[in-house]
């Protein structure tokens, strides 16, 4: 029977090359480097910059949303 080679995303790469490295999990890694990313995106998104950073720009576009609706309910609750 043949087996397939199973190819690692750059991103798991990534993420196990840290995690080894630094000697922590790999799930802890993956969490922290995804939460860079959308940091690094919705700053690029609030300056004007275009975003060109593949699966992340629709959530940062929700996450910007969700985050200007919340300061608009929090203000409109202390008046």
């Amino acid at each position: 029977m043949e087996q397939k080679k199973i190819e690692k995303s750059k991103l798991k790469s990534i993420v196990a090359e840290i995690a080894h490295d630094l000697g922590i999990d790999k799930k802890l890694v993956r969490q922290v480097l995804l939460l860079t990313f959308k940091e690094i995106a919705i700053t690029l998104l609030l300056k004007g910059k275009p975003v060109m950073i593949r699966r992340f720009a629709k959530f940062v576009v929700a996450a910007a949303s969700i985050r200007k609706i919340r300061k608009t309910k929090q203000k409109e609750k202390q008046k």
